[in-house]
């Protein structure tokens, strides 16, 4: 199987035309993978971008999962407040 690798900009219209910046930003924080740089151009490995996408949902669905750690107080039954 061959491998398939994507231009910045390609990368960019994947997650929804983000900005230039942004696609930096994943790179500088881990969030995505460096880009091989071939002639001087910038090449990502979509299936490298494939699994990190698929670890993120699953760290997604994980959190969605989890209670919340700061929940809101109980709301006092109306009823309770009148009659005191």
């Amino acid at each position: 199987m061959t491998k398939k690798y994507l231009t910045r900009r390609q990368v960019r219209e994947r997650y929804g035309n983000v900005a230039d910046i942004t696609i930096k930003r994943w790179i500088d924080s881990g969030r995505i993978d460096e880009p091989m740089m071939i002639a001087g151009r910038c090449y990502f490995d979509e299936a490298k971008l494939d699994a990190t996408d698929r670890r993120h949902a699953v760290a997604y669905q994980q959190a969605r999962e989890k209670p919340a750690k700061h929940a809101p107080p109980p709301r006092k039954n109306n009823a309770e407040t009148i009659t005191k």
